[in-house]
């Protein structure tokens, strides 16, 4: 997968001529008022048709969730049932061949692996014979789920999120939905409007830890955060990973895992409502907290 461009150069920030597709396009250094103008009014236009789509994909995801299509569902929490309804929580695919091909650091066949690992799950389940080690792969399923709905509820699309060189309309354009129609949660920081980012950074409902990835600039290895939160496929991860327990922009339903907290501390610091979420989670489970004074130092 290649760099995503998670902070440009302050030469490459937000240009009035982002949406240029070709050097034609590009109004810089044009002297003639009239052609600048015309310019101009052509990439407004763009750029008003691009947030026309994404508002229309947005109003129509809003809509199915209306009508109880969300695409992750919430689970029985109580201590008894909160491990084995987890791997409840996977839901049917209902990501294209082409959205999960265009993700570049999913193998090829990333598609089909999902529906097989989704079978086999479920058949261990039905069984009464879950087996535990599937539980981290299957919650990064979720997560990457949780992306898309996320993404979607800001007015962008799932294949925007997947282009390597996709940029997140918060820092072009602003939202393409209305500020008081988008969760709390994901609601642009200035951080997020005034530093052009890669979309996906705006799926995690903790402003702060939004903030942190994108100020980490070309220091964060997104591959490598990428890869621990979404790569099922991969059965040699570590345990660094997020867990989704219900609708992803509530940051209440999201938990962090102690390998991802002493891998990634850096990226939790300044939100203490995903730690209150997690030892919430984890007391449900009669498993013992975790004391973020020790793993983050």
């Amino acid at each position: 997968m290649s760099r995503i461009p998670l902070a440009p150069p302050k030469s490459q920030r937000r240009l009035p001529q982002s949406e240029a597709l070709s050097p034609i396009d590009d109004w810089s250094g044009v002297s003639n008022s009239a052609t600048r103008r015309r310019l101009q009014n052509r990439l407004n236009q763009r750029a008003y048709r691009l947030r026309q789509e994404a508002k229309e994909k947005a109003e129509r995801l809003h809509e199915s969730k209306i009508n109880g299509s969300n695409g992750i569902r919430d689970i029985d929490t109580s201590p008894g049932h909160a491990e084995t309804s987890a791997h409840l929580a996977v839901i049917a695919c209902s990501l294209s061949v082409e959205q999960h091909t265009q993700c570049t650091f999913a193998p090829p066949t990333v598609h089909e692996l999902m529906h097989e690992f989704e079978g086999m799950a479920m058949k261990n389940f039905t069984e009464s014979s879950p087996k535990t080690d599937q539980l981290i792969n299957l919650s990064r399923m979720n997560i990457l789920r949780a992306a898309y709905d996320n993404v979607l509820a800001l007015g962008m699309s799932a294949e925007w999120m997947c282009r390597d060189d996709a940029v997140s309309i918060l820092s072009l354009a602003g939202p393409a939905l209305s500020h008081h129609a988008i969760p709390l949660s994901l609601r642009a920081t200035s951080l997020q409007q005034q530093v052009p980012h890669h979309p996906w950074l705006d799926a995690f409902p903790f402003p702060r830890m939004r903030d942190n990835l994108i100020l980490a600039g070309d220091s964060l290895d997104d591959d490598e955060l990428c890869h621990d939160l979404t790569a099922f496929w991969d059965t040699r991860r570590s345990d660094a990973t997020l867990l989704v327990w219900g609708t992803p922009w509530d940051p209440r339903n999201w938990e962090v895992t102690e390998g991802f907290a002493k891998k990634w501390g850096w990226v939790l610091r300044g939100s203490p409502e995903i730690l209150v979420s997690t030892n919430r989670w984890r007391v449900k489970r009669g498993e013992r907290v975790l004391h973020w004074r020790q793993i983050l130092c």
